[in-house]
């Protein structure tokens, strides 16, 4: 099973690099062999040769230097989700997969737009523990954000308490489309819900 883990220099806030850890160790434990990629800027990528892609949360400026490189990788990054690859983005990691990010300067950042959403920072910084719903299952975790996002059609997670992925959206948190899996929440996620590593592991195994 190969896993990349990118941009591990870039977008590296909250510890959540301990999600790879989590899904080596419950892959391992179902008899799976892992092998661990890291790749940042300046590494050549190709994405469709890997079975996982683990991306973290970064500050806002890491994470326009992390949407700048991945333009040059747009083609490859497109046919990895067209061909199902599994991939977590965690934090505002996430946010660079849409259409656009507007900052606080209003200056617009233009996304990757491989899913139809926008993402607007604003000066307010949300900090909130959060539970939330995946397959029936009470999901926890912790959100610490300056943005919202607009126009997420399938979200990932049902909020029970904490924040949505916008005042307009309180209802709803992340973006699952196949199996692209993204969302705000950090914790980190799969070390804190051991219920989600399972799940993943069984995605993957479930793909070989």
């Amino acid at each position: 099973m190969k896993i990349l883990h990118l941009f591990p220099d870039l977008m590296n806030l909250y510890g959540d690099y301990a999600n790879i850890l989590a899904l080596e160790r419950a892959l391992a434990q179902k008899g799976e062999e892992v092998v661990i990629m890291r790749r940042s800027v300046g590494d050549g990528m190709y994405f469709s040769e890997f079975d996982f892609i683990y991306v973290g949360s970064g500050t806002e400026r890491n994470q326009k230097i992390a949407l700048e490189y991945l333009f040059d990788q747009g083609e490859s990054l497109k046919g990895a989700v067209d061909g199902g690859t599994v991939i977590l983005a965690t934090g505002n990691s996430f946010e660079i997969f849409g259409r656009k990010i507007t900052d606080r300067g209003k200056k617009v950042h233009e996304g990757l737009a491989l899913f139809d959403f926008i993402t607007e920072e604003g000066a307010e910084r949300i900090v909130t523990d959060s539970i939330v719903e995946f397959e029936g299952r009470e999901i926890i975790g912790f959100v610490n954000k300056a943005s919202g996002v607009y126009g997420v059609k399938e979200p990932l997670f049902t909020v029970k308490q904490g924040a949505g992925n916008s005042p307009k959206d309180a209802s709803s948190e992340g973006i699952r489309v196949g199996n692209f899996f993204g969302t705000h929440i950090i914790g980190p996620l799969l070390i804190r819900n051991p219920f989600m590593a399972e799940y993943f592991a069984d995605l993957l195994i479930l793909r070989k």
